[in-house]
């Protein structure tokens, strides 16, 4: 499953979770709220039979049974019969409720206030029973395990289908990646070829005209081989193998300009460099190559005709920029996304920039797309100084 199939999958399992978890949550409150009402009538409906129990056996002047709580209170919550006595709170319930039936709990106990007849001062028979919490402490581990169980269900089933639904894509997919990866690996040898049959040209036994014909070759040959080199990276990059070293940043930009100097000779472009005193960066020399090659070929391709590629090497830094348009402000996070194209008139893939960014990203460097002083755009490569890093003079 490649990395964007992974992302839509999971951004889609945490939609669909997120629903989830609140519907079975208000499912849940509601069947918890349905069965704690049931316990409270079942509870009820008890205190109503020994309510019962009671009154007989006060009717014929018989002790009610021990194992009942109550008690026969005034409406000031005075207690002249019974087992118990009520704290003042319940006093002051009491005077609120003279007729009828009323229930009431605190946190240990559930109680039931019946009106008794009486010719004179109003008074009540108050029966009394343990709040059952075994049974709400089993409605709440009940209603974990089935909310946890159906949670487990429906996210089993979602997954097991969206992996059915991405299946086709899947395989549509892979077919282009396995045709890109064998398109890419037949270019080598021919781009090769190119390349050395160009460089073991004798120029000056060509007429001017032949002269021209080769150069245009060369650069199309090289403007490949970048592409190449770009392609094989986003495909190939995870099951390479890395290998980190100190880098001479200018020995090596130095090498990339005169592989890009007959596609910028083509545009008349004005190289400008300047290697100062730096510092080497500790990363994989190949991956650092793809850094140079891509801004090197941007800043030569988004230039303007006979404008100037100006390249620093100081410090903790590379800075390339050239005399285009510029990159605007909104666009200068967008322009590291994979497939963003700012001028479509350019060509390309959209891919440099993203391969630039990634690299920086896993070797701990920043990269920075900010204004040239002449309107074109800058981008700086900056790397993390270490006790490793080696400084190489001005040349």
């Amino acid at each position: 499953m490649i990395a964007a199939e992974k992302q839509a999958l999971h951004r889609f399992l945490i939609l669909y979770a997120g629903s989830l978890a609140f519907f079975l949550g208000i499912i849940g409150w509601g069947y918890y709220g349905f069965h704690s009402r049931q316990i409270a009538k079942a509870q009820q409906n008890e205190l109503r039979i020994m309510t019962t129990s009671i009154g007989r056996s006060l009717k014929r002047g018989e002790q009610p049974d021990e194992d009942i709580a109550w008690a026969i209170v005034d409406s000031y919550g005075r207690t002249y019969a019974g087992t118990f006595k009520l704290a003042t709170i319940d006093a002051r319930f009491v005077q609120t409720h003279h007729d009828g039936e009323t229930f009431f709990s605190d946190e240990r106990y559930i109680y039931r206030i019946n009106a008794l007849p009486t010719l004179f001062e109003p008074r009540f028979l108050i029966v009394r029973a343990k709040v059952d919490s075994d049974m709400y402490r089993n409605l709440i581990v009940n209603m974990i395990a089935i909310w946890g169980g159906a949670f487990i269900f429906f996210m089993a089933i979602a997954a097991i289908l969206t992996r059915m639904f991405l299946k086709p894509m899947r395989d549509t997919i892979s077919l282009l990646d396995r045709f890109i990866k064998d398109s890419t690996h037949e270019m080598t040898t021919p781009i090769a070829a190119i390349l050395m049959s160009v460089e073991s040209f004798g120029r000056e036994n060509l007429s001017e005209r032949d002269q021209k014909r080769l150069a245009r070759i060369e650069i199309a040959a090289r403007t490949i081989k970048n592409v190449y080199d770009d392609l094989a990276f986003v495909l190939l990059d995870a099951r390479r193998q890395k290998v980190l070293s100190a880098i001479d940043v200018g020995a090596l930009i130095k090498e990339r300009i005169e592989f890009f100097e007959p596609i910028g000779r083509a545009r008349n472009v004005v190289w400008e460099v300047f290697i100062g005193e730096h510092t080497q960066p500790i990363a994989d020399k190949s991956e650092f190559t793809r850094i140079a090659d891509n801004l090197l070929s941007n800043a030569i391709k988004y230039n303007k005709q006979g404008g100037r590629v100006i390249v620093r090497v100081e410090g903790c830094s590379l800075s390339i920029e050239d005399e285009g348009g510029g990159v605007g402000e909104n666009d200068r996070v967008k322009i590291l996304d994979r497939f963003a194209r700012l001028d479509s008139a350019q060509g390309g893939f959209g891919l440099g920039l993203n391969i630039v960014k990634t690299i920086c990203d896993r070797a701990k460097m920043t990269i920075e797309v900010k204004s040239a002083e002449g309107g074109g755009g800058k981008f700086v490569i900056s790397w993390r100084t270490s006790q490793e890093a080696h400084v190489l003079s001005a040349q």
